[in-house]
């Protein structure tokens, strides 16, 4: 009875909050009734929205479905990786390389249907593996028309995470090309965000005798890349940062809105996660990757994770660097280095 007459005179989310007798002589009492109006429930917020990271979950969920799919499907090939000794101490090699599991799984089962399940000859096994990769795997030489006969330079930037070795291998290819090819080169820096980037660059091309400019803005870079319109070669050092973040990469890409005729260098560590590797060229597919360099493969024993990335990306690659040593520590890939980060092969 109190509880309906509360409602009736403060609404339906009135409550009782308590109740007690007072006397209001010796006979004669009432019930005071404590009441309130429970507040509606406040609406939750909406949830924050990250398209990118929902993107990305979703790949991963149906790169994992794809391979649960393909292990259910071929049963017999996994018995096989396991129980045959000479290919499964191939497929767990190649797992502490840090090769994708994926990957090896799908080309073993190729190779073990090739050898019509027979793998008792190893080097027969590894050659058959290894024409299967290369066959998906696609190499570039960036320079090999250089100098040529053309109106306007050939433009090449240097793009990539922060300490990577961009600097570094741009005069490491700078020197090559001033030294080996005998092309005229100039020099662009963008990267005024690092501290003393422009002044280790400075330092090559003193020693190089080739021009440097510096470039703060898109209208600065399209001055510079007009002063150096003459030469063969614009080699552009950038910014270093965090490109997990797609804003950093949308950055640069103003930068070089206005030039048609530039070619994109993706320098990356070797030393790199495989995931942080995927997710940073993933952010560049944008930007016209021409080819991947990779940098540090000395100072790694897992180069499976450069392997895996010419597998999930359709980008060439091109160099990788071997040491700080300028011009020396740069080799040109070739697909018998490629076969060496995996197995052991004369070089």
């Amino acid at each position: 009875m109190a509880l309906e007459q509360v409602k009736k005179d403060l609404g339906p989310n009135a409550i009782i909050l308590g109740n007690k007798q007072v006397s209001l002589s010796p006979h004669e009492a009432i019930v005071e009734v404590t009441a309130a109006v429970e507040p509606d429930s406040p609406q939750k917020p909406a949830a924050p929205q990250f398209p990118e990271r929902d993107s990305q979950m979703q790949e991963d969920i149906q790169e994992i479905k794809g391979f649960l799919s393909l292990l259910i499907s071929s049963k017999n090939y996994l018995t096989d990786l396991q129980t045959q000794k000479p290919i499964a101490e191939v497929y767990h090699g190649l797992l502490t390389r840090g090769f994708d599991e994926k990957q090896a799984y799908i080309l073993l089962s190729k190779t073990l249907a090739d050898l019509k399940g027979n793998c008792d000859d190893r080097k027969l096994m590894i050659d058959s593996f290894c024409r299967h990769l290369l066959e998906r795997i696609k190499l570039t030489r960036p320079f090999q028309h250089v100098p040529a006969m053309r109106n306007s330079p050939s433009i090449f930037t240097f793009l990539g995470p922060t300490g990577v070795g961009k600097t570094t291998t741009l005069a490491k290819v700078a020197a090559h090309l001033k030294i080996k090819r005998q092309a005229k080169v100039g020099i662009i820096s963008i990267d005024t965000y690092r501290i003393g980037a422009v002044d280790q660059l400075q330092t090559y091309a003193s020693i190089l005798g080739l021009p440097l400019i510096v470039a703060q803005s898109r209208k600065e870079f399209n001055i510079a890349a007009e002063q150096l319109k003459d030469l063969d070669v614009i080699l552009v050092d950038t910014t270093g940062k965090n490109f997990l973040i797609r804003q950093h990469v949308d950055d640069l890409k103003l930068i070089f809105a206005d030039e048609n005729n530039i070619q994109n260098f993706l320098v990356l560590s070797a030393t790199a996660k495989d995931a942080d590797l995927k997710q940073t060229i993933s952010h560049f597919r944008d930007m016209n990757v021409h080819s991947l360099v990779f940098t540090k493969v000395d100072e790694t024993t897992t180069h499976g994770c450069i392997m895996n990335q010419l597998l999930r990306f359709p980008h060439p690659i091109s160099y990788v660097g071997t040491g700080q040593r300028v011009p020396e520590d740069l080799e040109l890939v070739t697909q018998k280095r490629l076969l060496s980060f995996l197995f052991s092969v004369k070089r």
